[in-house]
């Protein structure tokens, strides 16, 4: 946070003359600038359309003294009226400086919520016109909004400045704001303000409190509550999901296990001693492969396993009709995940968001989107791992699947007999059902399932034995493999497509398994069409 503004004032100091501040924190980015201004010997404006136009005085320690209406234009509130005066008044300053050889007086104007007045053609210009006057004249405008929102008459003009989220020296201040004389245990500390990563000052200064006057900030339970704070807050955003994660990776998942010693291996990349021997913390993986297999759950234990927060981010919400929103939406998405790092951020399903074509029909939004996340993929710094699945990778843009995007891209197969086995004794102890012996038998006729499907055998045998008689505690073998026959596993209903990306991933992505599958499924008279993305149709770029 520190260094965004460190940059703000490098900007004022060469004479930059219009600033865009995209943040919806306008007290905080007004205190922060507002303090830079008076260490600089600024004078300081603040203009918005209830208040008009404000004077903020210093004394003399550079710390705030009075606010109070600007003397000749305070009374106005609209934004053709506020540049045009503007424009005169530093027209007048300028000529006056110029006769006097007075040094030019040295003011910042902070201007919010100036997005809305951009469709107005005479506020464009008077905006072009302040610019060059203000260029070399130690006096600026700061235009703030909660959004990025730029006509394309001003992008030669502005220069744009993202004003990230809190960061944990933020956090700590707004903490020790609200404790007060109260001693804190350093841990207990670092774990609250850990919790409170990825809110807005305002958020987290009320989520502080909520804990302070429920539990007390000296107890571990505060932790959850700000948590759950943060849920609540990220959920309402529509685009991001936080969730609490408890799935344990290997209670909770059977076999694959090359993608389980792979998560346990890169682990190690967070720890302290890791950073010193230089090691970088892992991007993320990309998991492909059929249906139902366990992409979605992993991605989940993931979060369990290294004991970070995970985001789910919603690739469909992320499209609005609003010019410009979905772009907006998806640096809100971004941001939010940095803040809140080290994170897993899961984008399930991400081929239905992100694939090849359409470019013309949505007006060039699905590519901008796509390659805003790329572009970030690519150069992250901040610790958030990405896991990302994939069921149809006919869909998805063959940029995605370059290295240097993802650490490693894993293919989720069909579970050989021995992992259905183990996920058919996942989910019989899951439900208390432990006296079931014959596993062999039932990893046998479920041939060609994948793991949701055992599950679901696994609930229907537990129906099928309540109904015949309900003071059963447990189900039989019997119960098991009737619930077995009644389904129709995938695989022999999508026979050729799970052929073609079996055969696709035999030479483009490791195995998640330690064992390859090597059941084949029913022969068909068709020959098998194998799976390629449209782009590779029409050039080999492997």
């Amino acid at each position: 946070m520190d260094k965004t503004f460190d940059d703000i004032k490098d900007m004022l100091k060469a004479n930059y003359p219009l600033l865009y501040l995209a943040t919806s924190e306008y007290g905080r980015a007004m205190q922060k600038l507002r303090r830079i201004a008076f260490e600089l010997d600024y004078s300081f404006h603040t203009w918005d359309i209830v208040d008009g136009l404000y004077e903020h005085h210093r004394n003399p320690n550079n710390r705030l003294r009075i606010v109070e209406k600007h003397k000749l234009h305070g009374n106005t509130k609209n934004a053709e009226a506020l540049l045009g005066e503007l424009k005169a008044l530093i027209d007048e300053e300028l000529i006056e400086e110029s006769k006097s050889n007075k040094p030019p007086t040295k003011e910042v104007y902070f201007i919010e919520d100036f997005h809305k007045y951009f469709r107005e053609e005479k506020v464009l210009v008077y905006l072009r016109k302040l610019t060059h006057r203000l260029k070399g004249s130690n006096k600026h405008l700061v235009l703030v909004s909660p959004f990025l929102k730029l006509p394309d008459e001003l992008e030669k003009y502005v220069t744009i400045i993202n004003v990230p989220f809190p960061d944990r020296e933020d956090l700590k201040l707004r903490l020790n704001d609200i404790k007060g004389n109260d001693a804190l245990n350093p841990d207990l500390e670092n774990y609250l303000i850990d919790s409170a990563l990825g809110m807005t000052d305002m958020e987290a200064d009320l989520a502080f409190r909520l804990a302070k006057e429920k539990v007390g900030l000296n107890n571990k339970e505060a932790t959850r509550i700000i948590s759950n704070e943060k849920e609540q807050i990220i959920k309402k955003s529509g685009i991001l999901d936080y969730y609490q994660a408890n799935e344990e990776l290997e209670k909770s998942v059977g076999g694959l296990a090359n993608l389980k010693l792979w998560l346990k291996q890169r682990s190690k990349a967070f720890e302290r001693k890791a950073k010193n021997f230089g090691l970088k913390e892992p991007k993320g993986i990309l998991l492909l492969g059929v249906p139902g297999c366990g992409k979605s759950l992993t991605a989940k234990c993931v979060a369990t396993e290294w004991k970070q927060p995970l985001l789910r981010l919603d690739i469909g919400k992320v499209f609005q009709a609003e010019v410009g929103s979905s772009e907006n939406n998806i640096r809100l998405a971004i941001a939010t995940s940095e803040a809140v790092a080290p994170c897993v951020l899961w984008i399930d399903e991400i081929e239905k968001g992100l694939s090849v074509g359409g470019g013309e029909k949505d007006g060039g939004t699905n590519s901008r989107v796509f390659s805003t996340i790329l572009t970030w993929m690519q150069e992250k710094t901040k610790p958030v791992f990405v896991v990302a699945t994939a069921n149809n990778i006919s869909d998805l843009p063959p940029e995605l699947l370059r290295k240097g995007r993802f650490d490693e891209i894993f293919f989720v197969d069909l579970p050989t007999q021995d992992e259905r086995k183990n996920i058919f004794q996942i989910h019989l102890n899951k439900h208390g059902q432990n006296n079931i012996s014959d596993i062999n038998r039932l990893a046998e006729l479920s041939k060609y399932f994948n793991g949701a499907e055992i599950e679901e055998a696994v609930k229907e045998a537990m129906f099928l034995s309540y109904v015949e008689d309900a003071e059963k505690s447990q189900i039989s073998i019997r119960h098991l493999e009737k619930a077995i026959e009644q389904i129709v596993p995938l695989a022999q209903t999508m026979k050729r497509k799970i052929d073609g990306l079996r055969d696709w991933a035999t030479t483009r992505a490791r195995p998640a398994s330690s064992e390859r599958n090597i059941e084949k499924l029913e022969t068909s008279e068709q020959e098998t069409e194998v799976v390629q993305t449209k782009r590779e149709k029409e050039e080999d770029i492997f």
